[in-house]
C-alpha cells in the first residue's frame, strides 16, 4: 500500500513539474517576444555574461555590484550546449532561461525542505507539502524574476539548497552551497550565518538535552535555553565540556571556513560591494525591518489568521508594553524613514506606487500600518520559534536586521529570502489556506505578467518602452 501510494505521489509530482516547466517556457517565450533586448538591470548582467561566454573572464562592468556567480552558472550550462549544438545560446533569451531552470529546481528544493521541516506534524502530509512548495515557487515577486536575468532566483535557490543540505546533516556540502550563494549575492553570507546558528542550536540540543527533555520542553520556549545552559555549566567533568565544545566546532567548521573566506574577500576588496559603490552605500534604515514584517503578513495572511486571537490577547494582557512599543516604532518611522532618490524617480517599480499611495498619500499613512508591523513581528517570531527553536528565531530576526537595515532603498527583492524562510516554517495544515494562498499568488502573477507584457509606457526622454515590474 505504501509503495503504491509513493508511486502515486511520485507520478503526481512529475506531472506538476512538467506543467510548471511548461508554464515557465510559455511565459518566458511571450516575454522574450515583446522584450527581446535586455531590460533595466539586464543591460549590465547580460553583456557581462556574454563576455564570460566568449572566454573573457578579465572583463568587468564596474556598474555591477554583485559577484559573478550567476554568470558562471550560465556559462557552465550554456557553453557546453553551444558547443554541442554548434549554435550560440549565450543571448538574452537563453540567459533568462537560466533562471527559469533554477525556478523549477527551487520548487523541488521546497518540496524537500517542507517535508523535512514538518515531518513530525501529522497534519502536514505529503500532498500538502507539495502544494505548499508549489505556492512557495510561485511567490509573486520571486516568480516574476524567473523570466529576467537577475540574481534573485539563483541566490534563493542556493541559499535553500544550503539549508536543505544542513537539515540532512551534510554540513560540508551545505557550506559549499553557501559559498556559491555568496558568489551570486554577497548578502547571502547572512543566511550562511543563520544556517550555522541552526547547526549550533541543533548540536546543543542533542548534546545537552536528554531525549525526554527534548520532548518535554517545547523548542519555542526560553526555558529550553535555560535548561541547555544549566546542563552545560553543571556537567561535572571538565573533559565532558571540552568534548561538547570540540564536537560543536567540528560541526561548525565548514561554516567557519566560509566566514573566513568572506572576511578575506572584504579585506582584499576593501568593502562588501564590488563595482559601483556610490549607489550602494551602507546606512541605518530600521524601517526596512518593519516593511519586511508588513510584506510577510500580507503574503502569509491565509496561514496566519489563527494568530489573530493570540495576538489580540497578548495586546490586551500587555497593553502598556504594546503602547510603548507602538510609540517607539512611530518615533523610528518619524526620524529614521529614508527615501532613496531611485524610489521617487523610477515609476517602473511597484514600490514607487506603494510609496506614493500608501506612505505619502496622507501624513498619517506611514503610521496607520504600525499594528500590521507588530502583528507581523509577533507571527514571524511565533512561527520560527515553534518550527525550530527560540535561539533560531532570535538569530533569524538579527540576520534580517543585518541584511536589511543597511539598505537605504526600499526594494521588494531584498525581502524575498527572509519571506521564504518564514513561509517554509509555516506548517501546511489547512487545504483551505493553501488554496486561498495559491489563488492569490496566481492572480497577482497573472496581473503582473499581463501588465509587463501588454501595458508598456514611454518616458519623454527615451524612445524605449518602459514596463511595470516588481
Amino acid at each position: 500500500m505504501n509503495k503504491r501510494f509513493d508511486s502515486y505521489v511520485l507520478s503526481a509530482l512529475v506531472c506538476i513539474v512538467a506543467v510548471y516547466a511548461g508554464n515557465l517556457l510559455i511565459i518566458s517565450n511571450h516575454i522574450n517576444e515583446i522584450q527581446p533586448t535586455p531590460y533595466l538591470d539586464e543591460i549590465y548582467h547580460v553583456p557581462q555574461a556574454q563576455e564570460y561566454c566568449n572566454g573573457n573572464f578579465t572583463y568587468w562592468d564596474n556598474r555591477i555590484t554583485t559577484l559573478p556567480g550567476l554568470y558562471l552558472i550560465s556559462v557552465g550550462v550554456i557553453t557546453p550546449l553551444s558547443k554541442w549544438f554548434g549554435e550560440n545560446f549565450c543571448e538574452t533569451h537563453h540567459l533568462r532561461l537560466t533562471n527559469a531552470a533554477l525556478s523549477l529546481s527551487s520548487f523541488l528544493v521546497y518540496v524537500w525542505l517542507t517535508k523535512n521541516i514538518h515531518q513530525s506534524s501529522r497534519e502536514c502530509g505529503t500532498w500538502k507539502s507539495i502544494a505548499s512548495a508549489l505556492n512557495l515557487a510561485i511567490f509573486p515577486p520571486l516568480f516574476f524574476f524567473s523570466f529576467l536575468y537577475y540574481t534573485d532566483v539563483a541566490a534563493a535557490f542556493l541559499v535553500f539548497l544550503m539549508y536543505g543540505l544542513h537539515m540532512r546533516g551534510n554540513n560540508i556540502f551545505a557550506a559549499i552551497a553557501g559559498v556559491a550563494a555568496v558568489t551570486v549575492r554577497q548578502t547571502s553570507i547572512v543566511w550562511v550565518i543563520l544556517v550555522a546558528v541552526g547547526c549550533f542550536d541543533l548540536g546543543l540540543q542533542h548534546l545537552l538535552l536528554k531525549a525526554k527533555e527534548r520532548k518535554r520542553h517545547t523548542l519555542s520556549s526560553w526555558h529550553q535555553v535555560q535548561v541547555i545552559l544549566k546542563n552545560f555549566f553543571h556537567l561535572a567533568p571538565a573533559s565532558r565540556k571540552f568534548q561538547i565544545i570540540s564536537q560543536l566546532i567540528r560541526k561548525l567548521f565548514p561554516y567557519i571556513i566560509v566566514g573566513l573566506i568572506f572576511v578575506a574577500f572584504v579585506v582584499i576588496n576593501d568593502g562588501l560591494v564590488v563595482g559601483d559603490r556610490a549607489a550602494h552605500q551602507a546606512t541605518i534604515h530600521v524601517p526596512q525591518l518593519f516593511y519586511l514584517f508588513g510584506l510577510v503578513t500580507v503574503f502569509a495572511a491565509p496561514h496566519w489568521i489563527p494568530f489573530l486571537l493570540p495576538f489580540c490577547k497578548t495586546c490586551l494582557k500587555k497593553w502598556f508594553l504594546i503602547l510603548i512599543t507602538m510609540g517607539l516604532v512611530g518615533l523610528v518611522i518619524r526620524y529614521n524613514t529614508l527615501v532613496h532618490p531611485y524610489l521617487l524617480a523610477d515609476n517602473r517599480h511597484y514600490t514607487f506606487y506603494i510609496w506614493k499611495r500608501v506612505f505619502e498619500y496622507q501624513p498619517w499613512g506611514r503610521y496607520v500600518v504600525i499594528p500590521l508591523y507588530l502583528f507581523g513581528a509577533f507571527a514571524t517570531f511565533r512561527t520560527m520559534s515553534t518550527a525550530k527553536s527560540f535561539i533560531f528565531a532570535f538569530a533569524f530576526v538579527i540576520c534580517c536586521f543585518v541584511a536589511l537595515v543597511p539598505q537605504r532603498l526600499l526594494e521588494i527583492r531584498y525581502f524575498l529570502i527572509p519571506f521564504l524562510f518564514v513561509r517554509l516554517h509555516i506548517p501546511p495544515r489547512s487545504w483551505i489556506s493553501l488554496f486561498v494562498e495559491f489563488a492569490i499568488y496566481f492572480a497577482v502573477n497573472a496581473a503582473t505578467i499581463y501588465l509587463f507584457i501588454t501595458r508598456p509606457f514611454f518616458w519623454a526622454d527615451s524612445p524605449l518602452p518602459q514596463r511595470f515590474m516588481w
